[in-house]
């Protein structure tokens, strides 16, 4: 079984132990059990260097502060949990304006907000990086997505689905639309691959 050695961290000391473990993982949950039962076991030492002032507080004659000062990162940190909850309350309101979007800014802003508190939670699960845009010759491919997302909105607006599910579900809506008016879905869908390729450059040479 591998040796993992685990740093316990405070705001200025540190204390070093190892643990044996099957995986990383088991070596974490060994070492918060051992951190809530026996950190008096722990033997902490002080970080090299000196630690800069983050607040300063004056108290008159009968002992009341009468003036504060405090650093951003101390300010920051004293306002994180009322942060947290304005930012979740900022969550629940954009994933409804989202619905009837068509992703700029709000959607954008959702995505963001959600990585913060994923980062604030120690929920880190991978999130997929943002697409990077192709060519755009004509410059006009931004007018074109403003027309696609009107026409989202307008679908959005009808059907109520979310916006995560909006184009697919457009879409399979469109495949029953050509079924019932004959049209070749697939030959339009390969008709507008090629605008596509044509509009961007992607696959010409």
């Amino acid at each position: 079984m591998p040796t993992y050695t685990v740093k316990f961290r405070t705001a200025v000391d540190y204390a070093t132990r190892d643990f044996m473990a099957r995986s990383p993982r088991a070596a974490l949950k060994k070492a918060r059990a051992f951190s809530d039962e026996r950190e008096d076991d722990l033997i902490f030492e002080r970080y090299d260097g000196p630690h800069r002032v983050n607040e300063i507080a004056v108290r008159n004659a009968e002992g009341r502060e009468v003036a504060l000062w405090q650093d951003d990162d101390l300010r920051l940190r004293l306002a994180a949990g009322d942060l947290f909850d304005a930012l979740e309350l900022c969550v629940d309101c954009l994933s409804e304006l989202s619905r009837l979007d068509d992703g700029t800014p709000s959607v954008s802003a959702l995505d963001r907000s959600r990585a913060a508190l994923a980062k604030a939670t120690g929920d880190t699960a991978p999130t997929t990086p943002a697409r990077r845009l192709p060519p755009d010759p004509e410059a006009k491919n931004g007018d074109r997505a403003e027309w696609a997302a009107a026409a989202l909105r307008h679908f959005q607006c009808i059907t109520g689905t979310d916006y995560e599910d909006s184009l697919g579900d457009l879409l399979g809506d469109l495949m029953h639309w050509a079924d019932r008016n004959n049209f070749d879905f697939d030959a339009a869908l390969a008709r507008a691959q090629g605008h596509y390729a044509a509009e961007t450059g992607v696959g010409n040479n």
